[in-house]
């Protein structure tokens, strides 16, 4: 069962798309239709722990983020590409990064090239190597980048699915353990309740 959840798991990455900037919502959002939408577009990334449940992204997280100004104040309380792009790069970033070096990383990509640029950028690069890494191929991992900066995504996005891939693997062995336990509890128990028997009749 473990392992067909795996399998599942991989055929969902291997065709999963970050949204380009054009494909994110041209109205800006309010905070509870920000957290719905980004729960939805990255879920596929989110609990690698089968008992994980809740949301992956919540407005406490967000309004950190605008304290500490990594993204953009929202506008009479919404939200607008820029914001969603921002935290789409966060999401993934965050979690092999710390958040300072999280804003950097966003500061320098958008160094050389305007936002929309960058941030679609990112979304080629890091779907480029995560199905890359699912898929056991090496077809843009090992591409020559044309930047520094490309450099640094493709190095943050190889430690984002590879943190992903050993924790889904890990949870995998895990529940198979588990069952492997509990297998051999029930056969012991059946293995003894036969010996009762058998002593039972013989008496």
């Amino acid at each position: 069962m473990q392992n067909e959840k795996l399998d599942v798991w991989k055929a969902q990455i291997s065709a999963f798309h970050f949204p380009r900037w054009e494909e994110l919502p041209e109205v800006d959002l309010y905070m509870d239709q920000v957290v719905g939408y980004l729960n939805q577009k990255l879920s596929v990334f989110c609990g690698a722990d089968e008992t994980e449940t809740g949301q992956y992204i919540t407005p406490t997280m967000i309004n950190n983020y605008v304290k500490q100004k990594i993204i953009a104040a929202p506008v009479k309380k919404r939200y607008d590409r820029a914001c969603l792009s921002a935290l789409i790069v966060l999401f993934c970033a965050k979690q092999v990064l710390s958040i300072g070096m999280t804003g950097t990383l966003i500061a320098c990509c958008r160094w050389r090239e305007d936002p929309v640029c960058a941030y679609n950028r990112f979304c080629q690069i890091f779907e480029d190597v995560i199905h890359d890494t699912v898929t056991g191929t090496q077809n843009h991992i090992q591409t020559a980048k044309k930047s520094v900066e490309d450099d640094m995504l493709t190095a943050t996005a190889i430690a984002f699915i590879n943190k992903n891939y050993v924790e889904k693997l890990l949870s995998a062995a895990r529940s198979n353990t588990v069952l492997d336990k509990e297998s051999a509890i029930a056969g012991n128990a059946s293995a003894a309740d036969l010996s009762k028997t058998e002593g039972t009749v013989q008496a």
